[in-house]
């Protein structure tokens, strides 16, 4: 992490039924997930902006740093992990989209699947969010690509569940 403390203070937020998130790598080397529009601001701020030419990232360069520092100091974050981290919780059913090739071939995935939210046995220090796919396999969030896409389609399976509860009435 850098030294400032406006890129250390990266507050979370709880998911949302039809959000889409992205798996962003952090600076602490944990996988964790962010809006994907938050993800998209944050890729094109970090960005030297190589069409813009020298001149003008000169001028944003100055202009930033008179920002950061004299004005609102915390206030930008470039170069800064996207933020806030959104919490899914546990057993949030997610639509898992642009499955890589790589992962597709190594556990009989399609490009495109639904995956529950699970936590695994706490292992010591490292994170324990896995996706739960429906053939089985279960992928640590530790293993995902940086960029994977989700749709939160539920955040709880189980409470969107219908249950269809009705007294069983035997026939005499």
């Amino acid at each position: 992490m850098r030294g400032d403390d406006s890129c250390r203070n990266v507050t979370n937020r709880p998911a949302l039924e039809g959000e889409e998130l992205v798996a962003h790598r952090f600076r602490n080397g944990l996988i964790h997930m962010v809006s994907r529009s938050d993800y998209s601001r944050w890729k094109i701020s970090s960005q030297d902006g190589g069409s813009n030419g020298a001149l003008a990232r000169v001028f944003r360069s100055l202009t930033n740093a008179f920002l950061r520092y004299l004005i609102a100091p915390g206030l930008l974050r470039s170069g800064c992990d996207p933020s806030p981290v959104v919490a899914v919780p546990e057993d949030a059913l997610l639509r898992v989209y642009g499955i890589g090739p790589d992962l597709q071939r190594r556990h009989g995935l399609n490009a495109t699947e639904d995956a529950l939210f699970v936590e695994l046995t706490l292992l010591l220090g490292r994170s324990r969010d896995a996706l739960c796919f429906g053939n089985g396999v279960v992928i640590p969030l530790q293993a995902l690509p940086e960029g994977q896409r989700v749709r939160v389609l539920y955040r709880s399976w189980t409470e969107n569940m219908s249950p269809a509860l009705e007294p069983y009435q035997m026939g005499i």
